[in-house]
C-alpha cells in the first residue's frame, strides 16, 4: 500500500561514471526533475510486469494476448509519461542464485523485455528494485528460502540479510547496464528505488534501523547507475538519495476476500492530483494505473486474485471510464500550462472559509490559477480578479487556455461463450487424506506451518495416529504475509487441538504425536500439468456435487475475438485453477462480504495462456462447489458518450448528455422546442411483433391519429445472462426506434426495468433472482447494484440507441436537430400499488430509483407511472431545462386524476382499451382456460374525451397493438400466447374496426381543439344532472367545448350557448368552435370489418409425395440421459429449472405386492397429487395417466386420477411444468411452484405417501436439449417418417416440411385438435399452444355488451366454454416460399392431421350510421379543420388494398336492427337502399354514402330516428 507525499528535492546532477553511448542527464532541484536541461512535470503509472502477460508466451507461441504493449500504449495515450514497476525478488530468485540457471527472467518475469517495450513506445521508467516491495505480494517480494538463512533478520543492520539484498540488487542493476537501459546510457530508466516505505517500521529496529538506511543508500549509489535513487517515505535518507521524490497516488484500495469493494471516484482522484500540482508538485505516480492479476499463489494474505481492478486500466487491460478519460483530460490541461507552473511564481490566497486559490505567474505575464473548494457538501460562488466563478462541492477549477473536451463512460459486460454444464465434459480425481504411517515428518507438538511448507504449498496436513484425526490447514486460510517489522518471525498454523467429549470433558491433543504432510497429492504429482498421469486415476463426474478436496478437469476451445477471457467460478467454493498448466490464481467464492456477495467470481485467463483448441482447465476444490455452473466468458465494454466542459468557470463539472431539442413541461403540458404539445400515444411492444411488421404497425398508428409510440424495454430479452446482451431480431430496439423516427413520430421509452406487461417474470431476468441476497423492487443493494441493473444505469440504453445514429447530438458544439425520437423516459412501473408491502424500504427504493434516473442527465423528462409519492423536481444540468419526475395515471378512467404537484402535466400512461388491469392487485387478462375480455369502442372513446376535457395532455393506449407472446415470453402465469388485447390494431397487425376508426375520428376532433386547449384554462359550466361543459377560450376569440353526459342510463338534451344538443347516455360531444358537434363518443360512424380465418391444408414442399409426410420422435417418459440429481422429497420447480425450460421430470418407483386386492377385483388405485402450480402430466410405467393444472386466477391444483399399477416394480414419472412465471405482485420473485404431496390411495394398506421418497430429477425434455426444433439440432435424432402420424400420443415431436400459404394475408396456425405443447417454424418460436376450453359457463359471458356505465373486468367477456386460443400467429416474414420446417412438441396427445394454416382476411365491411350522427368537417379523411356548419351524416366502406366491393349483402335506410352479419330490415325501409349503395360502391375499393334526400327518402318514418345499415363483400 502506498501513501502520497510532498515533493522535496535537492539540486543533484547524475551522470554515469565511465558510461558509454548516448547520455541523458537527469537532474533535480527543489522544483522538479530536469531531464537534459528541461524541467518536467511528469505523470507516472504503476504497471507490474508479472501481473499481466508479455507479447509472446512460451507455452503457445500464438499471436494473442498482447497485454504489455497494449497496456503501455493506453497509458501513453492517457497522458502518462513514466511507467513504474517493482522488481519481484521471489519470482526471479526462487533458490539462492549461485548460478545463472537459478534465476528466472522468462515469460511474465521478463523484466528486460518489459522495460524495452516501454522504451520502444517512447516513455520513461521508474525501477523500484526494493528488494522489499510489499505490494500485496506474497511475503512482500522476499523469497521464502531467505527465511532459513541462519541468524538472518530482515530489513535491519544484519549482515546475512545485507549480503543477499546486495547480491540481488547488484544482479538487477548489472542486467540493466548490460542492456543499456539507464537514461545515462540512452535508455528509459530515469529513477531507481532502494527499499520501500521503511520509515513505517524503522523504530522497531532502534539504532540498527538507522544504520541500515545509511548502508542501503550508499550501497545503491555506489552501483553507479547514472540516475537518481529514491527512498520512498524515508525522511532521514542521506544525500544524494532523493527523499520522497514521487507521489504514489492511490487510485483505489486493493480488495480482500470478505471485504466490501472500495471504489474511488475519478473526481476525487483528479481533485487530489490537481491539489498536489497546485502546491508545487511535479511528479505524480498512480498506484496502480493497471493492477492486473495475482496469478498462481502470488497474492498476500486474503488479497483477491484481481489486483486494483478499479484502476484506470482494469484487470483485463480495458479502459475504465470515466476514470481513464477524466485523468487524461487533466494531464492534458496541466501539460498545456506546465511552463508557467514550473517557471512562474506561486502565490496562495484565501477565497472563503473552505476555499482557496493558487496562482502561478511569469514575468512575461503568463498566468495559471487553481480555484479550490474544499467544502464537500456545497457549491459556492467565489470572486477572482473581478469575476465570479461557481465551484462545485470538493472541486478545483483550473484557469488555463480553455477548450471543449468530449469524454466517454463505459460499463464492463460479460459475454458467455461456453458453459460446462454437462457431466460428460468433466473428469474428477478425489485427493487422498494421508495416513499417519506414511508421513515422513512426525512431532509431538504442533509445528508452525510456514516453516514446514516453506511456502511450497498452501496446505499442510496435521495427522494424529490415535484417535484417528486428520486436520488440513491452509495457514490463515490463504497466502503468506507481506509486510511489517520482523517479517521472518511471523507465524501461521495450528496452536491448539482439543476434542470436546461433553460439556464438562475435553481431550487436549496439542502435544500428541502428529504426522505431517506438505501439500495435496494432486500438487505433488502436478495434475494441472498433465504430468505423472499414471499416478492418479481420473473418473467421470458423479451426480453428487459440493465435494471437498477434489480435482476437476475439462477441455475447451479458445473463444473467438480478442476480448479478455474470464472464468466465471461463481458456482465453486474455494481452491485454485490452472489453464494449460498456468495457474490463474486462487479463487474463494464462499467467503462473502458483509452484503452477502462473493469478493470475486470472475477470474482472468490471459489469451496468451491459450491454444486455439484443446485447452485444459484443472481446478482443485477445497470447500465444495459445482463445476457444472462454471462458464467461460469474454469481457467487453459498452460505451456511453458524454460531454465534458472545461472552462474558466469549472473543471470538474457533472457529465452531461445533451438533450435532443428542448423538452420541458409545466402544469399544463409537455413543451417541445418551445411549443406546447397535446400527444396521443400508442403502446406497441417491439418483441411482440417482428421487424417486418414494425413499419406497418407504426404507419397504421400514425394514420389513426397517433403522435407517439410507447414501449417497455424488456430486460430479460436483452440481458440473457449477466453482461450477455442481445439486441437482434425481435429485440432490435435500435431498429424499432428508427422505424418510429422515420415515420416522424416520438417515442416514450419505459425502461422500468420492471415492466409487468404480462411478460415472463415481469421483464426481470430470472438469473437476477439467484444473485445472493437479492429481493426485487425494494431498497436492496444487489437489486439496485448497477452490476446487475441492466437499465438501472438507464444512460446505457439511451447511449446504445444514440450510438446507432438516432438524431441526438452528443456534443454541444454540434447544432441541435429539430427532431428527436425520445421525449419521455420512464423508471420503475406501477410501484405505488406495492410500495407499502415493502414498508420503509419501499419508500426508500422509490426515492432512490427517481434520483438515480434523474441523475443520469438524459435531457428529457422522467415519469413514474402510478407513483403517488414521486419526488420533487431535481435540477440535473445548468445548460438545459429542469427535468423532473412526473407521476402518471394507469386506469380505465383518468379524468379525475391529478398529479401530486401542480407543476406537473396530467399524463395517462395506460388506458386499457381491451384487456384489463385493476389497481387492487387483481388482473384480468386472457389466460389459458379463462374468458376473452373486451371493452367497447364507445367506452374507450368516452374515457379519452373526458381525460382531455379535464385538462389531460398526454394519453397512451395500453395496448394499441398487443401482438404475440412468442416462445416462452408470456407471464402470468397462464397468459395466452396471443396478446391481442382487443386493441385497435389486432394481433396480426390489422386495424380492428370499428374501434380503430372510432378512435381515429376522436383524435382528429381533439386535435382540432389543441391550440386553445393547451393555452387557456377551462371554465366548467354545469348544464343539468350529470351533464357539464368544459369551455376553453383564448384572447383571439377561439373557443372549444366538451359537453359530457355521465348518466349511465339516460340520454340528455341540454341548452348550451342558445343551442340545443342531444347527448346519449355516457357520452361526450366535442365542439371545436363551441357550436358544431364534430364527434360524439357514443355515435360510431366507423365501419366494422368482417374478419375470417380462412383455412388451408398444410402443403407438402416435396411435390413428388401424394400425402403430407410427417416425421416423428417419441420421447420416453421419465429420466433421459443422466439424472441431474436425486433428492428425498420435492424441490421448487422454478428454483430448479431457473426458467431454462418449462419442464422438470420427477420420477420414483413403488413395489406392488402380488396380493393387492385391486389386481383381482377390477378396481384401480387413485393417484392424488397436490401442487402449487402450474401443471403436470402423469405417467405410470410409461403410460399417460392424465393432466392436472391450475388456472390464471389460482395456480395451485389437485390431481386425482385412477392409475394402472401392476404387481412388482412400478415407475411413477411426473412431468411438472410452468406456464409462464409470475408477472407482478409484492415479493413476486419468491412465488414458487411445484409438488407438495404425492399419494396413492386404494392399496391394501390404505394410502401410501410418496412425498418423502427418493425422487430422481431431470431438467427439461430431451428434444429441447437436442434442439430438435432448429438448425443442426434437427439432425440430432432419428426421425421416423409417416403419412399417418400417431394420434393422441404424448411426448411426441412432429416435423413437417411445408410451403408457405398463398397470398400476403397474415397467417395463423390452427391447433384446435392438438393437446398442449410448443411450436416452431424454421427455428423461430411460435410459442406455447394449448386450445384449452374456457372453464366458465355460458351465463358468465355476454352476447351483447352495453357500453354505458363504468367498465369493470367482467362486464363484456366472451368465449365461455370455447377454446381459449385456437389460432397461433406465424409472421409472414418467417416463411420461405417452400421448404419451411414446422416442428411441434406435443405433451399430452393430439391429432396433427387436423393442423391447418389459416389466413386472416377481411372479407367484408359493415356500416351503421344515423341521421343525427355528427360529421361536420370530417367528410374528408385528410381534413384537419371544420369547413362548414352543415351536418351531412355519411357511411364510409373501405376494403383492403388490392380488393374491391364485389357485392352488397344488406342495405336498408330506415329502422334496421341487429349488428354486422345479422342486420334485419325494420318496419320502416327505403326500397331503393340497395340500389343507392350498389351504385356508390360496387367494384370500388372505397365509397361514401351520404344520408341526404338525394339518396334516400328522408320523409319516411316521421318522428323516428332513421339510420342506414350496410354490409358489403370484399373480394
Amino acid at each position: 500500500m502506498e501513501k502520497w507525499v510532498v515533493l522535496v528535492m535537492l539540486l543533484v546532477s547524475w551522470k554515469m561514471k565511465g558510461g558509454s553511448g548516448a547520455k541523458t542527464e537527469v537532474r533535480y532541484d527543489g522544483r522538479s526533475l530536469i531531464i537534459d536541461g528541461q524541467r518536467k512535470i511528469l505523470f507516472s503509472g504503476s504497471i507490474h510486469y508479472p501481473r499481466s502477460t508479455p507479447q509472446e508466451y512460451e507455452v503457445t507461441g500464438i499471436d494473442q494476448g498482447l497485454m504489455w504493449p497494449d497496456l503501455i500504449a493506453k497509458a501513453k495515450e492517457g497522458g502518462v509519461d513514466v511507467i513504474q514497476t517493482y522488481v519481484f525478488w521471489n519470482l526471479h530468485e526462487p533458490q539462492p542464485g549461485k548460478c545463472i540457471e537459478q534465476y528466472d527472467f522468462s515469460g511474465r518475469y521478463d523484466l528486460v523485455g518489459f522495460i524495452k517495450e516501454i522504451e520502444a513506445q517512447g516513455m520513461y521508467v521508474c525501477l523500484r528494485i526494493g528488494p522489499f516491495i510489499e505490494s500485496e505480494w506474497t511475503y512482500g517480494g522476499f523469497p521464502f528460502w531467505l527465511h532459513d538463512i541462519p541468524d538472518i533478520v530482515y530489513r535491519t543492520d544484519n549482515e546475512p540479510f545485507k549480503f543477499y539484498m546486495q547480491n540481488f540488487t547488484t544482479k538487477i542493476v548489472n542486467m540493466m547496464k548490460a542492456e543499456g537501459l539507464y537514461a545515462s546510457q540512452g535508455g528509459p530508466i530515469i529513477l531507481s528505488q532502494i527499499e520501500n516505505e521503511y520509515q513505517n517500521i524503522q523504530k522497531a529496529f532502534g539504532a540498527a534501523g538507522s544504520q541500515y538506511v545509511q548502508w542501503a543508500a550508499k550501497m545503491a549509489v555506489d552501483l553507479n547507475t547514472g540516475v537518481p535513487w529514491i527512498m520512498c517515505k524515508q525522511t532521514d535518507a542521506p544525500d544524494p538519495v532523493v527523499v520522497r521524490l514521487i507521489l504514489p497516488h492511490i487510485v483505489n484500495v486493493n480488495d480482500v476476500y470478505g471485504g466490501l469493494p472500495y471504489i474511488r471516484s475519478a473526481e476525487d482522484i483528479a481533485f487530489h492530483v490537481t491539489l498536489f500540482i497546485a502546491r508545487n508538485g511535479s511528479y505524480v505516480n498512480y498506484y496502480m494505473y493497471h493492477g492486473g492479476t495475482n496469478f498462481g499463489r502470488t497474492g498476500s494474505a486474503y488479497v483477491i486474485t484481481a489486483y486494483y481492478d478499479q484502476a484506470p486500466l482494469d484487470e483485463y487491460g480495458l479502459l475504465r471510464q470515466p476514470k481513464w478519460g477524466h485523468l487524461k483530460q487533466l494531464h492534458a490541461v496541466i501539460k498545456s500550462c506546465s511552463t508557467t507552473l514550473l517557471q512562474g511564481v506561486q502565490r496562495n490566497f484565501s477565497l472563503g472559509q473552505l476555499q482557496e486559490g493558487y496562482v502561478f505567474e511569469e514575468d512575461k505575464g503568463e498566468c495559471v490559477a487553481f480555484l479550490i473548494n474544499n467544502d464537500r457538501e456545497n457549491k459556492v460562488a467565489v470572486q477572482f480578479r473581478n469575476r465570479s466563478y461557481e465551484l462545485l462541492p470538493k472541486s478545483i477549477s483550473i484557469l488555463p487556455d480553455c477548450e471543449n473536451v468530449n469524454t466517454t463512460s463505459n460499463r464492463r459486460i460479460v459475454s458467455p461463450k461456453q458453459n460446462f454444464s454437462s457431466v460428460d465434459v468433466w473428469k474428477q480425481f478425489q485427493d487422498v487424506i494421508p495416513n499417519f504411517d506414511h508421513t515422513s515428518l512426525k512431532s509431538d507438538s504442533l509445528l508452525e506451518q510456514m516453516n514446514t511448507t516453506k511456502d511450497e504449498s498452501d496446505y499442510l496436513w496435521y495427522i494424529l495416529s490415535k484417535p484417528t484425526l486428520s486436520v488440513q490447514s491452509a495457514a490463515h486460510v490463504a497466502h503468506a504475509f507481506d509486510s511489517g517489522a520482523f517479517l521472518e518471525r511471523r507465524f501461521a498454523g495450528l496452536i491448539s487441538v482439543q476434542l470436546q467429549c461433553s460439556e464438562e470433558e475435553s481431550l487436549n491433543l496439542t502435544n500428541s504425536l502428529w504426522g505431517y504432510q506438505v501439500g495435496l497429492q494432486g500438487e505433488q504429482v502436478q495434475v494441472y500439468n498433465g504430468q505423472n498421469s499414471s499416478d492418479i486415476e481420473w473418473s467421470q463426474l458423479g451426480n453428487t456435487m459440493e465435494q471437498t478436496l477434489i480435482w476437476y478437469k475439462t477441455t475447451f476451445d479458445t473463444p473467438e475475438g480478442d476480448g479478455p477471457v474470464v472464468l466465471d467460478l461463481s458456482s465453486m467454493g474455494k481452491g485454485e485453477a490452472w489453464v494449460n498448466g498456468q495457474s490463474i490464481g486462487r479463487y474463494w467464492i464462499l467467503f462473502h462480504d458483509s452484503k452477502g456477495h462473493p469478493s470475486q467470481s470472475l477470474y482472468h485467463v490471459p489469451r496468451s495462456f491459450l491454444k486455439d483448441s484443446g485447452n485444459v482447465l484443472v481446478l482443485v476444490e477445497e470447500g465444495g462447489g459445482n463445476p457444472l455452473g462454471i462458464s467461460l466468458d469474454t469481457m467487453n465494454m459498452v460505451w456511453k458518450t458524454v460531454v465534458r466542459v472545461l472552462s474558466n468557470t469549472d473543471m470538474v463539472d457533472p457529465f452531461t448528455v445533451v438533450s435532443c431539442g428542448n423538452v420541458s413541461y409545466d402544469g399544463r403540458s409537455l413543451i417541445i422546442d418551445g411549443q406546447r404539445k397535446l400527444l396521443i400515444s400508442a403502446s406497441i411492444h417491439y418483441p411482440r411483433s417482428v421487424p417486418a411488421m414494425w413499419p406497418g404497425l407504426v404507419q397504421t398508428a400514425k394514420e389513426g391519429g397517433v403522435d407517439v409510440i410507447e414501449t417497455y424495454v424488456f430486460w430479460n430479452g436483452h440481458e440473457l445472462s449477466p453482461g450477455n446482451y442481445y439486441f437482434g431480431g425481435r429485440f432490435d430496439l435500435v431498429k424499432f426506434a428508427k422505424t418510429v423516427q422515420q415515420a416522424g413520430m416520438y417515442l416514450i421509452l419505459r425502461i422500468g426495468p420492471f415492466v409487468a406487461a404480462e411478460w415472463n417474470f415481469g421483464g426481470v431476468p430470472v438469473w437476477l433472482h439467484y444473485v445472493p441476497g437479492t429481493v426485487f423492487r425494494t431498497y436492496n443493494q444487489p437489486f439496485m447494484d448497477d452490476h446487475y441493473g441492466f437499465a438501472y444505469e438507464p444512460l446505457f440504453l439511451v447511449a446504445f440507441l444514440q450510438c446507432a445514429s438516432l438524431p441526438c447530438p452528443l456534443n454541444i458544439s454540434e447544432p441541435m436537430t429539430p427532431f428527436c425520437v425520445f421525449k419521455i423516459l420512464q423508471i420503475e412501473n406501477e410501484y405505488g400499488s406495492y410500495e407499502n408491502f415493502y414498508k420503509e424500504d419501499g419508500k426508500k427504493y422509490a426515492l432512490w430509483a427517481a434520483k438515480m434516473a434523474v441523475s443520469q442527465n438524459i435531457g428529457v423528462p422522467w415519469i413514474m407511472c402510478q407513483q403517488w409519492d414521486a419526488p420533487d423536481p431535481v435540477m440535473i444540468t445548468r445548460l438545459f431545462t429542469t427535468l423532473l419526475q412526473i407521476d402518471t395515471c394507469n386506469s380505465f378512467y383518468c379524468d379525475q386524476f391529478k398529479p401530486t404537484s401542480p407543476n406537473r402535466p396530467k399524463i395517462w400512461t395506460e388506458n386499457w382499451p381491451g384487456w384489463i388491469e385493476e389497481l387492487k392487485l387483481l388482473q384480468k387478462f386472457k389466460t389459458f382456460g379463462g374468458r376473452d375480455p373486451h371493452r367497447p369502442a364507445e367506452d374507450v372513446a368516452f374515457s379519452v374525451a373526458r381525460f382531455f376535457q379535464k385538462g389531460g395532455s398526454v394519453h397512451n393506449y395500453y395496448m394499441y397493438h398487443g401482438g404475440t407472446n412468442f416462445g416462452r415470453t408470456a407471464g402470468g402465469p397462464f397468459i395466452t400466447t396471443s396478446y391481442d388485447y382487443d386493441a385497435p390494431i389486432d394481433e396480426y397487425g390489422l386495424p380492428r374496426l370499428p374501434k380503430w376508426g372510432h378512435l381515429k375520428e376522436l383524435h382528429r376532433a381533439i386535435k382540432l381543439c389543441e391550440h386553445v386547449l393547451l393555452n387557456r384554462k377551462n371554465v366548467n359550466v354545469p348544464l343539468g344532472p350529470s351533464v357539464e361543459a368544459d369551455v376553453y377560450t383564448d384572447s383571439s376569440g377561439a373557443c372549444a367545448a366538451f359537453i359530457s353526459n355521465v348518466d349511465d342510463k339516460n340520454d340528455r338534451t341540454v341548452e348550451f350557448r342558445n343551442t340545443s344538443y342531444h347527448l346519449p347516455a355516457w357520452s361526450v360531444s366535442i365542439l371545436p368552435d363551441c357550436k358544431n358537434v364534430v364527434y360524439n363518443t357514443a355515435k360510431v360512424t366507423s365501419q366494422t370489418n368482417v374478419v375470417a380465418m380462412t383455412p388451408g391444408s398444410l402443403r407438402q414442399s416435396d411435390k413428388g409425395l401424394k400425402y403430407l409426410k410427417w416425421e416423428i420422435v417419441k420421447e420416453k417418459p421419465g429420466i433421459w440421459g443422466t439424472a441431474d440429481f436425486v433428492k428425498k422429497g420435492f424441490v421448487d420447480l422454478i428454483n430448479t429449472t431457473k426458467d431454462t425450460t418449462d419442464y422438470l421430470w420427477h420420477t420414483t418407483s413403488i413395489f406392488v405386492g402380488e396380493h393387492e386386492e385391486f389386481l383381482t377385483n377390477g378396481s384401480k388405485p387413485v393417484l392424488l397429487i397436490e401442487s402449487t402450480g402450474h401443471a403436470l402430466h402423469a405417467f405410470v410405467n410409461q403410460e399417460y395417466q392424465g393432466t392436472g393444472t391450475g388456472n390464471g386466477t389460482h395456480s395451485p391444483f389437485t390431481f386425482k386420477n385412477p392409475i394402472s399399477l401392476r404387481a412388482g416394480k412400478n415407475e411413477i414419472a411426473l412431468l411438472c411444468l410452468t406456464v409462464g412465471l409470475q408477472t407482478a405482485g409484492p415479493f413476486y420473485d419468491f412465488v414458487g411452484a411445484g409438488l407438495t404431496s404425492v399419494k396413492i390411495k386404494g392399496l391394501n394398506n390404505g394410502t401410501i405417501d410418496l412425498s418423502s421418497y427418493a425422487w430422481t430429477y431431470k431438467i427439461g425434455v430431451q428434444g429441447e436439449h437436442l434442439k430438435l426444433y432448429q438448425g443442426d439440432g434437427l439432425n440430432n435424432a432419428n426421425w421416423t417418417s409417416t403419412s399417418e402420424p400417431p394420434k393422441m400420443q404424448p411426448l411426441t415431436w412432429y416435423k413437417a416440411i411445408v410451403d408457405a400459404p398463398p397470398g400476403d394475408e397474415p397467417v395463423g396456425l390452427d391447433m384446435l385438435h392438438m393437446g398442449k405443447g410448443l411450436a416452431w417454424l424454421n427455428g423461430e418460436e411460435i410459442g406455447r399452444y394449448w386450445p384449452r376450453r374456457s372453464e366458465f359457463k355460458s351465463e358468465d359471458c355476454v352476447k351483447e355488451c352495453d357500453y354505458r356505465g363504468k367498465f369493470n373486468p367482467d362486464k363484456c367477456d366472451t368465449g365461455c366454454g370455447e377454446p381459449t386460443q385456437r389460432w397461433y400467429h406465424v409472421p409472414r416474414s418467417w416463411f420461405k416460399p417452400s421448404g419451411n420446417i414446422l416442428v411441434l412438441f406435443e405433451e399430452k396427445g393430439g391429432d396433427p392431421n387436423m393442423i391447418r394454416f389459416v389466413r386472416r382476411k377481411i372479407s367484408g365491411a359493415c356500416a351503421l350510421v344515423a341521421e343525427d350522427y355528427p360529421s361536420v368537417g370530417l367528410l374528408s379523411q385528410d381534413e384537419d379543420k371544420t369547413q362548414n356548419n352543415k351536418n351531412i351524416p355519411f357511411a364510409r366502406l373501405t376494403c383492403p388494398s388490392n380488393t374491391h366491393i364485389s357485392a352488397v349483402k344488406f342495405a336498408s335506410f330506415g329502422t334496421p336492427s341487429g349488428s354486422c352479419g345479422s342486420y334485419l330490415k325494420g318496419d320502416c325501409h327505403d326500397p331503393n337502399s340497395s340500389i343507392v349503395v350498389e351504385k356508390a360502391c360496387l367494384n370500388k375499393n372505397d365509397c361514401v354514402i351520404k344520408l341526404t334526400e338525394e339518396n334516400f327518402k328522408t320523409n319516411l318514418c316521421p318522428g323516428l330516428s332513421r339510420k342506414l345499415a350496410v354490409e358489403a363483400v370484399c373480394s
